[in-house]
């Protein structure tokens, strides 16, 4: 069975096999819509993997979407998503960014993290992982890469006390859809 993969704000490299959805009329999209106004038009419980790389730092309506994300993840679906962590030069530089991501950012959505009981929404997720700059980590050698790997394994540390001081670009997720 072939694993159905949906990329959100695919812009011009859409991954091979991936059904796209972007805004932008000129992207490699497969559908052109705009991800703050809901519900999208896919499926309830259609993909098996669902692709938001650098692309919800953008919507206005970061609850809403995590919610779609959800209602059109089948259970088990896997959601990778990243964006540019909160000292990154890349998120000051960019205008259209409205908010930058920590390790914490999908608290609200997964059980026995701190925000959870808030209950802003009913969406569910389990966190299978959280790195930073990812692509950054296979590529450093020596001090480097034992410095980006501490901060990975102290995060709470690293984003409390050093994380303008020593600034990473981007924080990658893996999460799991719960139903």
């Amino acid at each position: 069975m072939t694993e159905k993969v949906l990329e959100l704000g695919c812009g011009r490299k859409k991954r091979p096999g991936a059904f796209g959805v972007d805004v932008l009329a000129d992207s490699d999209a497969d559908l052109v819509h705009d991800l703050d106004v809901f519900p999208w038009p896919l499926g309830d419980s259609a993909w098996d993997r669902i692709l938001a790389f650098d692309v919800l730092e953008h919507v206005q309506h970061f609850v809403g979407c995590v919610e779609e994300i959800w209602r059109i993840g089948r259970p088990g679906a896997i959601v990778e998503a990243s964006g540019p962590f909160m000292s990154s030069v890349n998120y000051f530089s960019d205008p259209t960014h409205r908010r930058a991501f920590t390790s914490r950012t999908f608290d609200y959505f997964i059980e026995g993290r701190p925000f959870f009981h808030y209950g802003y929404s009913h969406a569910r997720f389990r966190l299978r992982s959280c790195t930073y700059d990812r692509d950054q980590l296979a590529r450093r050698r020596g001090l480097r890469r034992a410095w980006l790997a501490l901060k990975n394994r102290h995060k709470a540390i690293y984003e409390q006390r050093l994380a303008f001081v020593f600034p990473v670009q981007t924080v990658f997720f893996e999460l799991e859809v719960v139903k």
